[in-house]
């Protein structure tokens, strides 16, 4: 262990004094001093960020075909088809998605009579 002697705890102590009361002066010596000029700041405009994240937008298309058959029954195809394409926020597509789904119905035949 290290011992310190009175000389050197004195001089230890005379200089966080000394620092103590230069940082006390530095604040009032401040306050004392003409304010300085500042130039007037021009604030940027708001950028406008582009949106976060993905974009989906979906498309339907229904198509419905009837047709006679020769026996008189009508056959009725109904398709639709489901359209799906995701963006990124620059607008290239990521993902696309197409759903076909396709339903015939034979219908008896209607009477004329």
């Amino acid at each position: 262990m290290i011992r310190t002697t009175l000389t050197q705890r004195l001089a230890l102590l005379g200089a966080s004094g000394a620092l103590a009361v230069g940082g006390a002066l530095l604040p009032s010596s401040a306050l004392a001093a003409p304010a300085p000029q500042v130039a007037a700041v021009q604030m940027a405009p708001d950028h406008q960020a582009h949106p976060v994240g993905n974009k989906t937008t979906t498309k339907t298309e229904t198509r419905i075909v009837k047709r006679t058959l020769n026996d008189g029954r009508v056959k009725v195809t109904k398709t639709k088809t489901v359209t799906k394409t995701t963006k990124d926020h620059h607008g290239k597509v990521v993902k696309k998605t197409v759903t076909k789904t396709e339903s015939v119905r034979i219908l008896p035949a209607p009477d004329d009579d």
